[in-house]
């Protein structure tokens, strides 16, 4: 603990000695008559034994008396040096936004399924992040855009996680067709599919450019991490507005990291047009869509994206005024508890 303005107790020190320097001063003075009425006999008084214990009582409370206005003098000074203490804090900025980018064509099923799983235990440790979820087939729809409403999230990933088990399980042969698999779909269809007849599927230039659109404050904030996480096999099924290709330099160009998860079944060239144009971000490709496998993915992704957190130190100084003021309340009742001890 230390002390904003010493000098304040050190004047109230020097007050508290003057007044123990006078009271041993009148201490040893000894006291001459100055008028008044004499007793008759007072040297007999002075023996009687009832007079003597309170003349000595009165003598020991005066003394303590004088010992309590002291302290509170130290303490009323102490409480003027202002007591405080220093903390140096440290706080981790989670100053990024976080977009989960997912071709929601069928055949990229199996591994968004355990991507969402995996996405949903990040989403609940997150803390300060923005969030949001861009889904793509023919076209690209803002499902969640950018938002610290995690519940919002939370939820939107169950019902994507729930569409895409039951489709799975359909399309596997381990379940039949329902009115809730129809209804799902449709939750998850229903905006990727516009202009379906004539432009094709699985556009995934489009998709990837989708999300990076959404990052709509670069130039308010450009020193906020931005990370798009991109699901998708790479198989261009339809016309594209925008090449892959051009969507990576996109995102380069904004300052976003794209860290790509492509199928185990991707073929060769479209995996390598993926990696060029994730690696063009400065983020990593990744492939595979086991458990396991995306789970080391997903925490590999997580390890990269804790390291763009940065850590910044505040000295706060906090006054602690609590001890010595209470100190102070309960010595100043002992003074009126003591003056009128003196005066019975």
């Amino acid at each position: 603990m230390d002390l904003k303005y010493t000098f304040a107790i050190y004047a109230c020190a020097a007050i508290a000695l003057l007044i123990i320097l006078v009271s041993f001063i009148r201490f040893r003075r000894r006291k001459k008559f100055k008028g008044g009425t004499k007793a008759v006999e007072a040297s007999y008084v002075k023996e009687i034994p009832y007079f003597r214990r309170k003349l000595r009582m009165y003598k020991f409370l005066k003394f303590l008396l004088t010992v309590v206005i002291i302290v509170n003098i130290l303490l009323a000074g102490f409480l003027m040096a202002m007591p405080y203490k220093t903390e140096i804090s440290e706080d981790q900025i989670m100053n990024r936004d976080i977009i989960l980018c997912m071709d929601i064509s069928t055949t990229v099923d199996h591994l968004n399924a355990e991507l969402v799983g995996k996405m949903k235990e990040v989403v609940e440790g997150l803390h300060g992040e923005r969030f949001g979820i861009v889904i793509f087939n023919t076209s690209p729809l803002y499902l969640c855009p950018l938002t610290t409403d995690y519940e919002q999230v939370l939820n939107e990933l169950d019902i994507i996680e729930e569409a895409l088990d039951m489709r799975t399980a359909y399309y596997d042969g381990r379940a039949g067709y329902s009115d809730r698999l129809y209804e799902l779909d449709r939750y998850i269809s229903d905006g990727t599919l516009v202009g379906n007849a004539e432009r094709g599927s699985s556009i995934i230039g489009d998709g990837l450019a989708a999300a990076a659109l959404d990052f709509n404050n670069i130039e308010e904030d450009p020193t906020r991490s931005r990370i798009i996480l991109f699901s998708t096999d790479n198989d261009l099924q339809g016309t594209e507005i925008i090449t892959l290709p051009e969507a990576g330099q996109l995102c380069a160009d904004r300052g976003i990291t794209v860290y790509g998860i492509g199928t185990q079944v991707m073929a060769p060239s479209d995996r390598s047009m993926m990696r060029n144009a994730v690696e063009m971000t400065g983020g990593e490709f990744y492939y595979g869509e086991d458990e396991d496998v995306v789970s080391e993915i997903v925490d590999s992704i997580q390890e990269h994206v804790t390291s763009l957190d940065t850590v910044e130190y505040e000295i706060r100084e906090t006054v602690t005024p609590q001890i010595p003021f209470i100190l102070l309340l309960m010595s100043m009742a002992c003074m009126i508890l003591l003056q009128w001890l003196c005066k019975v």
